[in-house]
This record gives C-alpha cells, sequence and structure tokens, in this order.
C-alpha cells in the first residue's frame, strides 16, 4: 500500500514526517470513553483478618479531546516548547555579539566639548633690582618685571574621527569567530529543534498506543466478564464446582487492575505530551493521525551518508573548527603592530559669544603601537589556541562516528520492531482462536474453567504486544528521521 507523506510547514518550517495511516491501523476500533474507577471501598469478608480498602479519588477520565495530527502536534511543540525558545534567543545573542564585532571595522566620529571655570588672577609688579659693571665700576640699577594674569579657555569644542588602520589582523579574527559561533548555535539549534521533533513524535505515539493499550485491556474485561457469566450460571445448574466461579472473578479483578493501570498509563502520556507542546497540562489530546505501518527506507548505507552530510551537529563541529582557527591568528596579532589614525577640527574660547568667529584649529595623529616583549604572553595564547583547535577536530571525527551508530542503531530497531510485529501478530490470530476454542470447551463441559483463564490472559498479552510493536516500529522510523538529520530552517528573531 502506497503512502504519502506529510511535511511540517510552520513558523520554524520543520520538515520531519508525519507517518501516515495503513489500512490495519484504521481498522482498529477507536478506544471507548472510560469512566472512572470506583470509590466504593472494599470492604474483605469478615474473618479475613484483612483490612478495609480507604477511597480513593478516581483516575481522570479519557475521552475527547483537542484533536491534533502528529504534524500539527510537532509545529506546536516547534512555536512553543520552552527549550526551543532558549536556543533560539541564544541564536539572537550570537547575532548581536557579531554586530558589535563587525562594527569595530568602522570609523568612530566624536564630538567632544567641555567648559571650565577657573578664578583668573590680575598682572603682578615684580621689582627686580641689582649691582651691574660698567666699565668696571660697579653701577645699581633698578627695574620692574610684570608677570600676566592666568589665562584658561573657558569653552572647548572638537569632532574626532578616529579608525583602526592596522590591528594586525585582530578586528577582522574577532568577527569571524563572532560569526562561526553564529553558524555553530543556528547548527545547535537545529539539532535541539529535531530532539524535539523526535521527542514530540514518541510522545505522540506513546498516547496513541496508552490509548490502544486501555482499549485492549477493556476488550480482556468485557471477556473477563463474559466469562465470569458463564461460570456463575454452570454453577447455578450445578454442572461446575463454586471453585470455578472464584476462577473467574479473580481472573476479572486482575483485568479490572490492568485496565485501571493503563488508564493511568494514558494519562500520564497526555501529561508528557502536553509539557512537549507547553500546552495546559490538563490539556486532552486525541490523536488524529494513527500509528501507520509505512515502507521503510531499503538502503542503511545511503542513510548513514544523508546523515553525515547533513546533521547539523557535524555542521557545529566545523563551525567550532573555524572558529579556533580564527582564535589562533587572533593570538598572534599579540605581537603584530597596531596602527591607529585619528584626527579633526578643534576650537577653543573664553567668551561664548564669540564663539561664531573663534578660529578653528585641525589636529592629526597617527599612532603606531608595537609590542617588544610581552613575557611569552602571546606564545602561550597561540598554544592554548592551537590545542581548542585540536579538540574541535576530534570533536568533529567523534560526532561522524556518533552520527553513524545512531543510524545503523535505528535502522537496527526498525528491523526488530518489524520482526516482533509479525511475531506478535501471528500469536494474536493463535490466541483469539485459542480463546474460541476454550470457550466452546468449557460450555461444552470437556474443559476446564482454568483453560479459559489462561486463553484470556494469552489474548491480553497477545493483544498488548501487538500495540507495543507498532509504538516500537513508528518510534523507530522518527529515530531514523533524526539520525540522518532532517533539514530544519532557522528563524530570525
Amino acid at each position: 500500500m502506497s503512502r504519502r507523506v506529510h511535511r511540517c510547514a510552520v513558523v520554524l518550517a520543520c520538515a520531519m514526517l508525519a507517518l501516515p495511516v495503513t489500512q490495519a491501523a484504521a481498522q482498529q476500533p477507536p478506544p471507548a470513553p472510560q469512566t472512572p474507577a470506583p470509590t466504593t471501598p472494599y470492604t474483605p469478608p469478615s474473618g479475613s483478618g484483612l483490612p478495609a480498602v480507604p477511597p480513593v479519588p478516581s483516575i481522570p477520565t479519557i475521552g475527547a479531546g483537542r484533536s491534533l495530527s502528529v504534524t500539527d502536534a510537532v509545529a506546536l511543540a516547534l512555536q512553543q516548547n520552552y527549550t526551543i525558545q532558549q536556543a533560539a534567543l541564544t541564536v539572537a545573542l550570537d547575532r548581536a555579539s557579531l554586530a558589535q564585532a563587525e562594527a569595530g571595522l568602522w570609523p568612530t566620529v566624536q564630538f567632544k566639548a567641555s567648559y571650565t571655570g577657573q578664578t583668573q588672577s590680575p598682572p603682578e609688579a615684580l621689582p627686580v633690582q641689582g649691582t651691574v659693571l660698567v666699565g668696571g665700576v660697579p653701577t645699581p640699577f633698578h627695574m620692574t618685571l610684570t608677570i600676566p594674569g592666568s589665562q584658561v579657555p573657558a569653552w572647548q569644542a572638537s569632532f574626532v574621527l578616529s579608525y583602526p588602520l592596522y590591528t594586525g589582523n585582530a578586528l577582522q579574527d574577532q568577527v569571524e569567530i563572532a560569526r562561526q559561533k553564529v553558524l555553530s548555535d543556528q547548527a545547535a539549534f537545529a539539532a535541539q529543534a529535531a530532539t524535539i521533533v523526535l521527542q514530540t513524535r514518541q510522545a505522540y505515539y506513546n498516547v496513541e498506543a496508552t490509548q490502544a493499550q486501555v482499549a485492549a485491556a477493556q476488550r480482556t474485561v468485557d471477556a473477563s466478564q463474559e466469562n465470569v457469566r458463564v461460570a456463575q450460571a454452570q454453577v447455578n445448574v450445578g454442572t461446575q464446582p463454586q471453585f470455578t466461579l472464584l476462577q473467574a472473578q479473580t481472573q476479572l479483578a486482575s483485568a479490572q487492575l490492568t485496565l485501571s493501570q493503563q488508564k493511568a498509563n494514558a494519562v500520564q502520556a497526555q501529561y508528557n505530551l502536553a509539557i512537549l507542546l507547553n500546552v495546559p497540562q490538563s490539556t486532552i489530546v486525541t490523536p488524529a493521525t494513527p500509528l501507520g505501518l509505512p515502507a521503510p527506507p531499503p538502503d542503511l548505507n545511503a542513510l548513514v551518508q544523508t546523515g553525515l552530510q547533513q546533521r547539523p551537529e557535524l555542521q557545529q563541529a566545523r563551525a567550532n573548527i573555524a572558529g579556533a582557527q580564527a582564535a589562533i591568528d587572533l593570538a598572534k596579532a599579540g605581537l603584530r603592530p597596531n596602527i591607529t589614525v585619528s584626527g579633526g577640527p578643534f576650537m577653543q574660547t573664553n567668551d561664548f559669544s564669540a564663539l561664531p568667529n573663534t578660529p578653528v584649529d585641525w589636529t592629526g595623529t597617527i599612532a603606531l603601537t608595537l609590542t617588544i616583549f610581552d613575557g611569552g604572553l602571546t606564545k602561550a595564547k597561540v598554544q592554548a589556541a592551537q590545542v581548542q583547535l585540536q579538540q574541535a577536530q576530534v570533536s568533529e571525527r567523534q560526532s561522524e562516528q556518533s552520527i553513524e551508530s545512531q543510524v545503523r542503531t535505528a535502522y537496527l530497531n526498525l528491523q526488530q520492531a518489524a520482526e516482533q510485529l509479525a511475531s506478535a501478530e501471528a500469536g494474536l490470530v493463535s490466541s483469539r482462536e485459542q480463546l474460541r476454542i476454550a470457550n466452546v470447551r468449557f460450555q461444552a463441559g470437556v474443559g476446564t474453567q482454568l483453560d479459559v483463564v489462561n486463553a484470556i490472559q494469552a489474548l491480553a498479552s497477545a493483544d498488548s504486544s501487538v500495540i507495543t510493536a507498532e509504538y516500537n516500529y513508528n518510534l523507530a522510523l522518527a529515530q531514523i528521521d533524526q539520525a540522518i538529520g532532517t533539514q530544519i530552517q532557522i528563524p530570525r528573531p
């Protein structure tokens, strides 16, 4: 049967696939609305020595709720999940840091103005007297020196343009490091988004599986109730002993306990899905995409190559390598010359009213800074950056190894799930026939009640095994999608 592939078109442009419906899955009856567990306390027979069980609030019901396809669930998770929001904010911060680094490549223009208030001293007359030789004859003299008062400009204004003409490539390296950091965290965002997609699909399938388990447990309860009815009728007519009825009632009690446990599992599955979707945990989701059995991808080696080409973890590792290479060059810039030019108009005056007529002076400066010796600091920084580059390269090779292992493991899980499903379906067919025969033999008086009880238990186990195998099959396909790195577009916040 051909299968149509669904793709998720949302704000985050998620490309994760929604698994389609098969005829076998579509033919399975939907779980009937469940009723709460009874709250009436159980009172043991007198003389049993057992305490009475106190009433406990019933397990919440599992019924119809908000209908969501697996595609819609994935889209909602990518829009609202807190982990995704945190990853997106990290990318936004990196982009802001990149803009700051790029600003260092541009010239800066500053306007400076100041006013200085200071008391000015008046001119001071300083008498000077002494004796000098005139023609060999000492001659006295007297004179007065006038010292002018202090003159401090009250107003100053200037425009200064500064430009880093050469920084030993340090600014360019800082920009490159910031750019690679953006690419690295974008890849990390994509990897996190892929993980959320996998977790959402798994939680969605788990909701379906647990609801199917509830339905299977209910079928077991129905079969056990019918068994009790038949046993009661035969005890009433005297063809079977009272112990036969007790066996049937014990089987019914066990089936009801299993049903209660499956209801609790279904409620917990709803909670888990609601957390991933970031909706109130009281929200009930009704899956609109039943578990299906689409054809598996045929070529494992092609899947491995796809994973090695497009997994975001590898893109992240390669961005880290490029950033580490830029960091080495940045460390080497510590011993390179640094040349800066600056200049602009400058004027000063004591009288603000005369400012328009104040002459404008121009200043210009070229500054060269060269570190001759730094105690080995630059050398140590270069060595540290080279080690970080080696770490990034090892991380890339380790990621390649891990990705190939994940793809192969996911495909192996798919093969095992398919084999388990085939075995479980054969066991389910056999168990149904065994229960039919056990009921016929018991009603004819040639079989025992224990045969019927065992047949009901075997059928319940086989029914549960089929549901589990279908869940594992769909989960393995979701794991393959995640392992090969389905592409997810990163939005700009």
